[in-house]
């Protein structure tokens, strides 16, 4: 009775440890929008330009510490080995027309000063504040642009793997018809039905299906590498993907229609003027004065011995502003405001451009969706009269009532039923694809 305890136990167990192995065997197959979502955390690309983010930050951080007091220090130590002369009038001595040469200073020198500057008034440097912000904010939408754009190729990826997979899972279930089929051509040469060269043209017909699911293999397994690379998942690791058929076969959300549209490559086209603007703005402002205040202080030791006393130290203390006024730069400054004119005026013929290519891509996008839905329909419709064709041939060979080749040309035209069938379904998905992008709507793919 204990032994068939433990036995049950132990059965218990096994069974638990392979339902939660497949559990977690499922758990770590990929969905597309974990595919997406992962790429986010790990695409080499984004975290590039969240490095380019944070140093844009910094360097708006580095305009704005200009506008607080600039402190500078300042030392020397001299020891004159020649105590420099000069020449004196000899008026100042009751010698006119003398020239007297006299030694100026003492043989050590050491003076010790602190400077502290305040902008006041400088709209240049104000200006450039507000553009070095319109930068980093320029930054963060090419960040958005580069996400969109990682989602896209990611899609596109997914789906082709996807296609491919489909694609071998219609190959594998011919070759298993074909299978079957050779195994009642072996019964009925036994029986003298059939002939040899019948087996002989299935078998070739069985080992260029086996030929055609490891090319599959090897596309699937090259593919499944480059999503790897895109999301930046470890190369080396495993890596499967899931998509459930339910999700393959709907085709009934049908069309996006919304009017609204959000358009990263509009918002940095128009990022880009709002700096231009800026910039011109920051070059007008360099006709105007810069106004600062400062306060130096210092202490001098002079002396022929180097002794460090209380005396002869001398100090000094200085208050004053600092005003500076342009007044003629060779027309430098205009020239470069009209450089800056041209640029906005070649932005704004980008955002003409781009919303007239935008509007044709949707509008392209959603006849290319249609036209899609239509053929997936027309497929479905053949696939099933391929099926219904192969069936009925399938059992008239049983019967002896047609040859092996009627087989081979029916099941060579419901195969690539099936795989047009599939590469539709596919199709549709990537059609959807370029509506989203089309539309400026590709984030909605990934729910975060």
């Amino acid at each position: 009775m204990k032994v068939q305890f433990n036995k049950s136990f132990f059965t218990l167990f096994l069974l638990l440890f392979f339902i939660k192995a497949s559990a977690q065997t499922s758990l770590d197959k990929y969905t597309l929008e974990k595919c997406i979502n992962y790429a986010l955390d790990n695409n080499y690309g984004i975290r590039q330009i969240n490095s380019e983010i944070s140093e844009s930050s910094y360097k708006t951080k580095e305009m704005q510490s200009k506008l607080l007091p600039q402190i500078t220090g300042s030392g020397s130590i001299d020891r004159n080995l020649v105590i420099p002369t000069i020449i004196l009038p000899g008026e100042i001595v009751g010698l006119p027309g003398e020239k007297l040469p006299i030694q100026n200073g003492t043989k050590n020198f050491l003076d010790f000063s602190a400077r502290i500057e305040q902008v006041i008034y400088d709209p240049h440097l104000f200006q450039g504040i507000k553009i070095a912000k319109n930068n980093q904010e320029l930054k963060q939408l090419r960040k958005s642009l580069t996400e969109e754009e990682m989602i896209y190729n990611v899609s596109y990826v997914f789906y082709e793997i996807i296609s491919s997979e489909k694609e071998g899972t219609d190959v594998n279930i011919i070759l298993s018809k074909q299978e079957e089929l050779s195994k009642i051509i072996e019964q009925r040469i036994k029986e003298g039905v059939s002939r040899p060269i019948d087996l002989n043209r299935i078998q070739v017909n069985i080992n260029n299906h086996k030929l055609k699911i490891k090319d599959l293999e090897n596309l699937i397994f090259q593919k499944k590498n480059y999503l790897k690379t895109l999301i930046g998942f470890p190369v080396d690791e495993t890596f499967e993907i899931s998509y459930p058929s339910s999700d393959l076969n709907q085709t009934d959300d049908i069309f996006f229609t919304s009017t609204e549209h959000d358009y990263l490559e509009l918002d940095i086209l128009e990022k880009q003027k709002q700096i231009v603007s800026l910039q011109i703005n920051q070059e007008k402002k360099n006709y105007l004065p810069t106004l600062s205040g400062l306060i130096s202080g210092g202490y001098q030791f002079q002396s022929d011995e180097l002794r460090i006393t209380k005396d002869p130290w001398f100090s000094s203390v200085v208050v004053g502003f600092r005003l500076s006024v342009p007044i003629f730069d060779g027309f430098s400054k205009r020239n470069k405001i009209r450089q800056l004119q041209f640029q906005g005026d070649n932005l704004d013929f980008q955002i003409v451009e781009f919303k007239q290519n935008m509007l044709a891509n949707e509008k392209n996008a959603l006849k290319q969706l249609q036209t899609s839905l239509e053929l997936i329909n027309g497929q479905k419709h053949n696939l099933s009269l391929a099926e219904d064709n192969y069936g009925k041939t399938y059992m008239l060979y049983q019967q002896g009532l047609i040859s092996i080749t009627d087989v081979f040309d029916t099941e060579a035209t419901l195969l690539n039923t099936k795989i047009s069938y599939s590469k539709e379904l596919i199709n549709y998905k990537k059609n959807q694809i370029d509506l989203l992008k089309a539309q400026g709507k590709l984030k909605n793919i990934s729910k975060r």
